[in-house]
């Protein structure tokens, strides 16, 4: 990059403090991510699901993935409970779904299907799905992040995921056929 390149990107950021909350989310909300809905059911509990983009891959060996929920959260003391969890993808036509569970955490049963090998609830249509038993959880500021053995996996052809990306949902069609 040329100096004057650089010194034109530096004039094109908007540049603020890392304790500033509203310029944090506009930075990582410039990162477009995955949705998903992460689920559980802790015994004779009605089951909780919650939409969340802090989804990852962690290892291959053992296979591992994790999710982060904001420490104080309601859903907190049920996926601790539960000792299970699946990590529901979402498709691209199912953002009525991430509107749902991203306002109310109550699971509603006709939008699962039954649980898997951990016992956590699979929701239907979902475009892949990773079923999980709690394996460690650390915390990370107001947020723990949850890690999950990964004890079965599942996905389907033929949709491409939702997405979100600075306030916004979008799409880009089947990309893995």
């Amino acid at each position: 990059m040329t100096n004057e390149n650089a010194e034109t990107q530096r004039t094109i950021l908007r540049r603020a403090g890392g304790n500033d909350g509203l310029a944090f989310r506009s930075c990582f909300g410039s990162f477009a991510t995955g949705v998903s809905v992460a689920s559980c059911m802790a015994g004779e509990e009605a089951g909780t699901a919650i939409t969340i983009n802090s989804l990852t891959s962690v290892s291959l060996d053992p296979p591992l993935a994790l999710f982060c929920l904001e420490s104080n959260s309601g859903t907190m003391a049920s996926f601790l409970r539960a000792g299970h969890f699946a990590l529901n993808i979402l498709a691209d036509d199912q953002q009525a779904i991430s509107n749902r569970y991203a306002r109310d955490h109550n699971l509603v049963p006709g939008d699962f299907g039954d649980p898997w090998e951990s016992g956590a609830p699979v929701l239907n249509g979902a475009l892949a799905v990773a079923d999980c038993v709690l394996h460690d959880v650390h915390g990370g500021g107001d947020h723990r992040i949850l890690v999950g053995r990964v004890v079965e996996t599942g996905w389907r052809e033929g949709s491409g995921p939702l997405l979100y990306y600075r306030g916004n949902y979008g799409s880009i069609g089947d990309s893995a056929s």
